[in-house]
């Protein structure tokens, strides 16, 4: 009598453990990060209008679309990378006779540089973490972007961008 006291006063009966089995939390909802420096200064990302993007098809597209909060009807910086494998690693720009097309531009009030106006397309894109079920992707970027245009009486202005980008990418 005394064991039967004991297994019910501390639920270890056997109808009472099962029924008291602990529930799962739900799954915390994504946030999306984005950071991203200009020569160096941190500049705010607006989230609402920034994209992460991967094209359906056999030649993906992975695109990244950070726009800036001081100016969220500019373009603001853009990078391509095509026959992207769903898969993490890092994805350079600059690939001796790969055929593929992987740039960055950038576009806010006159501002327009390309990664390939710069004579060398310097730049790398750095998958970390692919979640290809959930689409979830983290990963940091780099590149070199020179304007469009040289200004008068000067060379075309170079521009350093960098930062780092995590959340749910929609698929196109």
């Amino acid at each position: 009598m005394r064991w039967r006291l004991f297994f019910l006063t501390f639920g270890l009966g056997g109808g009472l453990a099962v029924a008291q089995e602990p529930a799962t939390p739900p799954a915390s909802p994504t946030r999306t990060s984005l950071t991203l420096k200009f020569n160096g200064q941190p500049v705010a990302v607006d989230t609402a209008f920034s994209r992460l993007e991967v094209t359906t098809g056999v030649n993906k597209v992975l695109s990244l679309n950070l726009v800036r909060t001081d100016s969220p009807d500019d373009q603001g910086l853009t990078i391509l990378i095509d026959q992207f494998p769903l898969a993490p690693g890092q994805y350079r720009f600059k690939e001796i006779l790969s055929g593929h097309v992987r740039d960055a531009s950038y576009r806010q009030g006159s501002t327009t540089a390309y990664s390939t106006a710069c004579g060398l397309n310097d730049g790398v894109v750095q998958v970390q973490a692919l979640d290809a079920q959930r689409h979830l992707i983290r990963g940091t970027y780099r590149a070199v972007l020179c304007e469009a245009e040289a200004r008068a009486g000067g060379k075309r202005r170079r521009f350093t961008v960098e930062g780092s980008f995590q959340g749910r990418y929609a698929l196109q």
